[in-house]
């Protein structure tokens, strides 16, 4: 099952969920039948709120520690959960108070555990030190900064010169999740239950990381996703794009000692956006519009392949058709054939043109699988955690036949698993066994939510297909419906099915069967601050007290032969 950390609270909780929720909620998750526990990405969001968007690749949010493992006695405001809504800013900022409280209390023995971890982990001065000048510039940017604390070395200098109390407190909050983290792997393990983590690809601009290590990152790029079905001008994430060719002359190094952290917390991993190891959508800094972006690296079309066909370059530039990226090579836009400056052009030219848009395109294919399978190869070196990719989306071939190759866990989302020669639905031994089967992701709508809104026509495909075809009634409920989809993803043929605790609840006292999209995680495309803090109504204890669900799943994972009695 996958839930956010930060939703589920246990009754030793302060007002979220906590690394403490993670055994109690293995010990239901094994008593209805599952084994693996996934959780969303826990970086440090600093001012923010969505955990793909932190000021860290390695550092623990401290909104997660569990204060009642540190014998903190300090109660939620209420004792019933009466909003679905947290308030990341206040809860990080009471338990702080807390923490600090604690660290003061012996500040010799604490400033030793906190000069230990600081030799043990090389990431942690770095952070500990953006960490204090973020705090002290109150989130700014760092490129707004003052000269010296621009530059790595002088601000380490510096505040550990003029801030040190501040940045061994911070360091020892890395010790304390550190240590809580890798118990509760340890707990997991001895219920029997595996814990999978979450990778983010990119980075924030605005983190430690590019802070210190700029060099592993091109700063005039964001990465996105180029225009779709859903979006005419695409997705600008506003990350930059990673700078594979000096990460490779470290041999990876910063993907090591990511990797290498995250094995100390995780058995398995989700790779976030695992196309961006083959290759991402790059958009210039000064573009907002994701549609003046490109596949970065490509070799693009060269000047002199315009001059052999008699073909003016410069007057496609002018029309804004193609871009100059790099010294006398050109991309073309996405969709450049649907501008008016297009159809302005003769016939002609048209024909002479458009070849040119996908003239290397063979190359740079063998190029992106070349580059993709090196990374993962050395991903896959650096840890013992399983690796599962994600990789949704308009997906390359190429890309769908390397992962394939390399026998690596993908995921198939039971409404976008379609033939593609026909659209039809796939028979659940259709399904890729090196794949994880789900209902929903956290940036779907529920699987509920989807299946309400189906239009009429597509309704009654997807009534025969789940059911009748399956010698099923047509479910008259919304607690069947649910309880249909949810039999149907544990009879695929994939490796792995893996489902948002929303999904689960289909019976039961605890059960989501109505005003399904306030229960949403993530609205993809939305402001940030309208997302990422959904909270369930109901403590992990409840869930331990509800036979009814917990006996439900198990029957249904029996009979899926996904377990045995």
């Amino acid at each position: 099952m996958l839930v956010p950390l930060s939703s589920i609270l246990t009754k030793e909780s302060f007002e979220c969920g906590d690394i403490f929720s993670l055994p109690l909620l293995g010990k239901w998750a094994k008593s209805s039948g599952f084994s693996i526990l996934q959780i969303l990405p826990l970086n440090d969001t600093g001012f923010g709120k969505s955990p793909y968007s932190s000021i860290s690749a390695f550092a623990i949010d401290p909104i997660y520690i569990s204060l009642k493992k540190l014998g903190i006695d300090l109660v939620s405001r209420k004792s019933k959960i009466v909003s679905s809504q947290i308030n990341q800013v206040r809860i990080r900022e009471l338990k702080l108070v807390e923490l600090r409280k604690l660290f003061v209390s012996d500040r010799e023995k604490n400033g030793q555990l906190a000069d230990r971890f600081l030799s043990e982990h090389s990431w942690v001065k770095g952070y500990v030190c953006f960490r204090v000048l973020y705090a002290e510039s109150q989130g700014k940017d760092w490129a707004l900064w003052p000269e010296d604390w621009k530059d790595p070395a002088k601000a380490k200098e510096y505040v550990f010169s003029n801030f040190k109390e501040e940045a061994l407190f911070w360091t020892y909050l890395q010790h304390i999740a550190f240590q809580q983290l890798s118990d509760a792997k340890r707990e997991l393990e001895d219920i029997g239950v595996f814990l999978k983590g979450d990778m983010p690809i990119l980075t924030s601009r605005n983190s430690a990381d590019v802070w210190e290590h700029s060099e592993y990152f091109e700063l005039d790029l964001q990465a996105g996703a180029p225009p779709d079905a859903f979006s005419d001008e695409g997705q600008n994430w506003g990350f930059p794009v990673l700078n594979w060719n000096i990460l490779r002359q470290t041999e990876f190094s910063w993907w090591k000692e990511r990797l290498q952290y995250l094995n100390y917390f995780f058995h398995l991993y989700r790779i976030d956006h695992v196309i961006g190891m083959y290759r991402i959508w790059a958009i210039p800094s000064d573009q907002t519009s994701a549609k003046f972006g490109w596949f970065h690296p490509q070799i693009g079309c060269s000047r002199s392949q315009f001059s052999e066909k008699g073909l003016d370059v410069d007057d496609f530039v002018r029309r804004k058709l193609i871009h100059e990226f790099k010294k006398d090579s050109f991309i073309f836009y996405w969709d450049f054939w649907k501008e008016t400056s297009w159809s302005e052009l003769s016939e002609e030219i048209k024909a002479k043109t458009f070849p040119l848009s996908e003239i290397n395109l063979k190359e740079d294919e063998v190029i992106w699988a070349k580059s993709g399978e090196e990374i993962l190869s050395a991903l896959d070196g650096f840890a013992d955690a399983v690796p599962c990719a994600e990789d949704l989306g308009a997906v390359p071939g190429f890309i769908r036949d390397s992962l394939r190759k390399r026998n690596t866990l993908g995921i198939d989302v039971i409404r976008w698993t379609r033939s593609l020669e026909n659209g039809n639905y796939i028979e659940p031994e259709g399904y890729r066994q090196t794949a994880i089967s789900v209902l929903s992701t956290h940036d779907t709508t529920l699987a509920l939510d989807w299946w309400m809104n189906l239009s009429s026509g597509e309704k009654e495909y997807a009534e025969k297909f789940f059911f009748t075809d399956l010698k099923k009634e047509i479910p008259t409920s919304p607690s069947e419906t649910l309880e249909g989809l949810l039999d149907f993803s544990f009879s695929t043929n994939s490796l792995f099915s893996i489902q948002i605790l929303q999904d689960l609840l289909f019976t039961g006292k605890n059960s989501i069967l109505e005003n399904l999209s306030a229960h949403r995680f993530n609205v993809p495309g939305t402001p940030e601050d309208k997302n990422w803090s959904y909270r369930f109504s109901f403590y992990v204890e409840d869930l331990l007290e509800d036979e009814k669900l917990t006996q439900a799943l198990r029957e249904k994972l029996v009979r899926s032969r996904r377990i045995q009695d």
